[in-house]
């Protein structure tokens, strides 16, 4: 059958990363995407990571029992880290976002003031625990141990709470 791809890569990384993709690119596709859907440039920077990190190890790797599953559990651990990264990023506290650079301007300060209002306006018909956990959370920026040890409450409870206030405020917003 030829060469082992993990053994040229020591020699001749390009050729070796070609060879690489071309015979294991799709299983590493299909585990990746075990951990990550929907996301198909998510999958393809997860794909480009791992292989970097080829790259920069092929000496270590070519030393390696069996290099393909290193590649593999390489692979999942970048993209539970970007995947994590991604919802890190997505959560970010409504405060963080009005201080981006594309809002300086007085109009999009005005905008996000009255959006606050609307949303404070409409938390007023939660109640007061899920109101409490819906602004720390979602205003204040506070994640869910910050809301725990801040309300005296169980991690279940917080999830449970925030969760409720966000659904129903997703209701109130729409009518």
């Amino acid at each position: 059958m030829g060469e082992d791809p993990f053994e040229i890569l020591v020699r001749e990384p390009d050729r070796g990363l070609r060879l690489i993709m071309a015979k294991h690119g799709s299983q590493l596709k299909k585990r990746i995407k075990n951990f990550i859907n929907n996301d198909d440039e998510l999958v393809k920077d997860v794909i480009s990571e791992t292989l970097k990190l080829l790259f920069v190890e092929r000496e270590k790797i070519a030393l390696r029992n069996d290099p393909f599953v290193w590649m593999m559990v390489i692979a999942k651990n970048i993209a539970l880290k970007m995947r994590r990264q991604e919802k890190i990023d997505r959560k970010m506290a409504i405060e963080e976002l009005r201080n981006e650079p594309h809002s300086n301007d007085c109009d999009a300060d005005l905008h996000y003031r009255e959006m606050l209002e609307v949303v404070l306006s409409k938390a007023e018909q939660l109640t007061p625990m899920e109101k409490k956990i819906l602004i720390d959370a979602k205003i204040n920026g506070l994640d869910n141990k910050e809301l725990e040890i801040r309300h005296k409450l169980r991690p279940q409870r917080v999830r449970n709470l925030l969760s409720t206030a966000l659904a129903k405020m997703r209701r109130l917003l729409k009518g």
